[in-house]
């Protein structure tokens, strides 16, 4: 009898468990995507090589060359998307959790998951000056996103994690000239706006992890790449979310980097996700 009891609550526990599994991933599920939600077209397919399997930030140099950085070295990957092929490697800082990258002119910026950003300049060339920088003051874990803002002379980023059971998330700005940063958010993303509500998906469109941004090269408009429920937000210059791209997990299984090239056109990077890397350049619908 007292065998029985036993079997009967490990079955009854194994119940349970798969009970809690199965509303725990409901809850946390893709949002609904189909052939209705498509609002873009797959131009163009890059697989990167191994070493690149973790790539999380892309940043576009002109003449088909893409800067990238992978999750572990501290390394900037030149990739030729003619040739499909890693034509220089630049070490610029020790191993670690490296998240986004953005290339002015001869600069590069490149983001650290615990909030230190490198500046590596002449960057291509031997010998390049490497000065790091440290944004203190928010509560930072998982900071995977950085762009350039040349009005203001300053970075703009956000924080994958950060306040992650609210529904909102913050962009802030660190300030180039005197290397501090402003705690105040430059712009908000709410989850429980409007343009949210009306995705399919239930909880899981509110989701906002920002895994990188990047600005239109022609409109102004601020790119937010959100990589566990993959989509894409625009918002406009005044920080409004002005509209949102669903993307189909099966072609974006992580998407982790955003860059535009001097035609304007969009790429993005996915890690390896049950398939090899890549870089998509993609085809927005008005």
């Amino acid at each position: 009898m007292k065998l029985n009891k036993i079997v009967v609550g490990i079955v009854a526990g194994v119940f349970i468990l798969a009970g809690l599994i199965f509303w725990a991933f409901k809850n946390n599920s893709y949002l609904s995507f189909d052939d209705d939600n498509k609002t873009y077209v797959i131009e163009e397919k890059w697989d990167l090589p191994s070493i690149l399997q973790e790539v999380s930030g892309i940043s576009y140099l002109g003449n088909n060359e893409v800067a990238c950085i992978q999750d572990e070295d501290g390394i900037i990957f030149i990739y030729n998307l003619k040739t499909s092929e890693i034509t220089s490697r630049i070490p610029f800082g020790e191993g670690g959790d490296y998240e986004d990258i953005t290339v002015i002119e001869d600069t590069a910026y490149v983001a650290r998951s615990d909030g230190k950003l490198y500046k590596v300049v002449n960057f291509r060339e031997e010998n390049p000056e490497i000065d790091t920088y440290h944004i203190s003051g928010l509560d930072i874990n998982e900071m995977e996103s950085l762009e350039f803002d040349a009005k203001s002379n300053r970075l703009l980023f956000a924080v994958k994690e950060y306040n992650n059971r609210k529904a909102t998330k913050g962009i802030y700005t660190f300030d180039l000239a005197t290397k501090k940063l402003n705690k105040e958010r430059h712009f908000t993303l709410d989850g429980n706006d409007d343009i949210y509500k009306q995705l399919r998906g239930g909880p899981s469109s509110g989701i906002i992890r920002p895994s990188s941004i990047r600005f239109h090269p022609v409109t102004g408009e601020l790119y937010v790449m959100e990589g566990n429920q993959p989509k894409l937000i625009i918002l406009d210059q005044d920080g409004n979310e002005v509209k949102i791209h669903l993307l189909d997990p099966e072609n974006f299984p992580q998407p982790e980097g955003l860059t535009f090239d001097d035609e304007n056109r969009l790429y993005i990077s996915n890690e390896s996700r049950r398939q090899p890397a890549n870089i998509l350049r993609v085809k927005l619908n008005d």
